[in-house]
């Protein structure tokens, strides 16, 4: 889950036109950004896990060792309908609102 996360805020940064700004600025950029997309992924999964999901996610996560992250994804696709199509929707739109977002930006740059 981390790779396809890393993966997929490299893109929006190169859809946005970002990828040529100063290395220390585009990284503290994508460390936002990938810290915003799994708080959406989080706060998403989470709306859709039952009472008992819930306390089973609480275990994984309080375990002695942290949870890899195909541990968190074989959790979630077991215990959410249709998981990977709502990750997907939570990619799509929070990609869309960014993009959307720096073009509106860049217009006021410019005028």
């Amino acid at each position: 889950m981390v790779n396809v996360i890393e993966e997929f805020v490299q893109g929006l940064v190169k859809k946005a036109g970002l990828e040529n700004t100063p290395e220390d600025f585009r990284n503290e950029y994508v460390k936002k950004l990938t810290a915003e997309v799994q708080r959406r992924l989080g706060i998403m999964a989470v709306q859709e896990l039952d009472e008992q999901g819930l306390k089973d996610f609480e275990k994984l996560a309080k375990d002695k060792t942290a949870p890899k992250p195909n541990q968190i994804m074989d959790f979630f696709n077991a215990r959410i309908p249709d998981f990977q199509v709502k990750l997907v929707k939570v990619l799509e739109d929070f990609g869309n609102e960014f993009v959307q977002g720096a073009e509106k930006l860049k217009g006021a740059k410019l005028s």
